[in-house]
């Protein structure tokens, strides 16, 4: 039996939730009611609801640096979902261990370079796309006896998304919710490019504190003493601990990845910088 069959086999009736709705409205409550009347049995945990709206690439983030820590066989269910309503496609992948409901619109692009990266995951992303190999599945969500009975222009996760999740959580098979496919859109995640003396990299994410998250890994930094340069600063080592920094400081963060920080306070408000801004690591 392939791996991707045994992937078919396993279900979990763990969900994650990931989207842009914020807690204001009753997005998220109707999405897990709507779980829990098609199975009860669900266990569903918020992973962030906090994701700022549209997204795709903070979402992408939220994901990636969080699905590790949770069982095998959960189901990551994601929503951030500007194109609710068109022909982009809705999907469902058994990938790494775990189940992925989402949109199909790169979302989940990060997180399949993680598993990647981490040996779990066969494939390649080639032009905006993520090609998978034999050991996963996926299919593109057509079978409307799986969904709600009426489906919203525009609120898709209700109608959709939260229904497939719960289909999954109750046993039914990945086949079942319709065709095969074998490429979904990817979100790359930004490389560090190589400069004289170090590299340059980006903010990728600000998470509430105002840390500024970049793209430098632990892995790349290892091993060797680095000054950073960003928004006009320069920094001249990095700190082991947030209270070790005395007005603005890098460290590498829980989530494996060089952050600017500020001492009790934001570096994002303190240098206006924003996902997007650089990031320059040199030795010494």
């Amino acid at each position: 039996m392939s791996r991707a069959r045994s992937l078919i086999t396993h279900h979990s009736s763990l969900i994650t939730l990931t989207t842009d709705f914020g807690l204001e409205d009753n997005f998220v409550g109707v999405m897990k009611g709507v779980i829990a009347g098609l199975a009860p049995a669900a266990r569903v945990i918020d992973l962030t609801h906090a994701v700022p709206p549209q997204d795709i690439a903070a979402g992408a983030f939220s994901l990636a640096t969080a699905y590790a820590y949770f069982p095998p066989g959960t189901i990551h269910l994601a929503i951030v979902d500007p194109g609710v309503g068109t022909a982009r496609r809705g999907i469902a992948v058994a990938a790494g261990g775990y189940y992925w409901v989402a949109p199909d619109n790169g979302l989940l692009g990060y997180a399949f370079a993680a598993l990647a990266a981490a040996g779990r995951l066969e494939g390649q992303w080639r032009e905006g796309m993520w090609e998978f190999g034999a050991d996963a599945l996926a299919v593109e969500l057509t079978e409307p006896r799986f969904w709600l009975p009426r489906v919203s222009r525009t609120f898709h996760g209700r109608d959709v998304f939260a229904p497939v999740a719960a289909q999954l959580a109750r046993g039914v098979p990945l086949r079942a919710l319709g065709p095969l496919t074998r490429r979904v859109q990817a979100l790359a995640l930004p490389s560090p490019a190589p400069i004289a003396g170090g590299w340059q990299g980006i903010v990728l994410h600000v998470d509430r504190f105002g840390n500024l998250i970049s793209n430098l890994d632990a892995a790349t930094l290892a091993g060797r003493a680095w000054s950073v340069e960003v928004g006009g600063w320069r920094i001249p080592a990095l700190s082991e601990t947030y209270a070790a920094i005395d007005d603005l400081g890098a460290l590498i963060g829980s989530a494996g990845y060089l952050e600017i920080a500020a001492r009790n306070g934001s570096a994002a408000a303190r240098l206006g910088l924003a996902a997007g801004a650089p990031v320059v690591v040199r030795e010494g």
